[in-house]
Formats: structure tokens, C-alpha cells, sequence
């Protein structure tokens, strides 16, 4: 597993535009970081991911019931946070 965490990392490192990557799993343990991505912000990132997915969640009922789970912006500086949870991990991706 740690070689395709380490795969993803880099590859999306490389990414046009990208300066940072961080990968967290659900406790908010830092699985990998590059760039600028700090590991020590990882249960920051996880945290903020399911607390928008729990906002999600709450908007949804009564709806369709379909799973949409939110992709969150931070804007900042120079800089966007893309993050989003998937399963038991969250992705923080830093764009400039």
C-alpha cells in the first residue's frame, strides 16, 4: 500500500499547477505529504473533510439520497486547498 501512496504523491506532485499533496487516513494520521502539504496539518485536512460531510449529509435528508461527497476550496494567498474524502482516506491537494 505505501508504494501506491507514494505513487499517487508524486504523480499528482508532478501535476501543472500543483505545489503541495498530503494524503490522510480517516483518524487524520498522515499517510504521505509532498511539496508544500505539511504532514502535521493532516488531521486538520481529515477533520475539515468530515465536517463538510457532515454538513452534506444533513442537507440531504429527505432528498434523492444519493452519496455526494463534497470537494472543499480553501482559498488563500496565492494558494488552493482541494480537499475530498473518499472511503477511509482524505486527499488535500495545494495549487498555486
Amino acid at each position: 500500500m505505501e508504494t501506491g501512496i507514494n505513487n499517487i504523491l508524486t504523480k499528482l506532485t508532478e501535476s501543472e499547477g500543483v505545489v503541495g499533496v498530503l494524503i490522510a487516513d480517516e483518524h487524520g494520521l498522515c499517510l504521505g505529504a509532498r511539496g508544500i502539504a505539511k504532514a502535521s496539518s493532516a488531521g486538520f485536512i481529515a477533520s475539515i473533510a468530515s465536517h463538510a460531510k457532515e454538513l452534506a449529509e444533513m442537507k440531504r435528508n429527505g432528498s434523492d439520497g444519493k452519496d455526494d461527497t463534497p470537494t472543499i476550496s480553501v482559498d488563500y494567498g496565492q494558494h488552493t486547498i482541494l480537499i475530498r474524502s473518499e472511503g477511509n482516506h482524505t486527499l488535500a491537494v495545494w495549487k498555486s
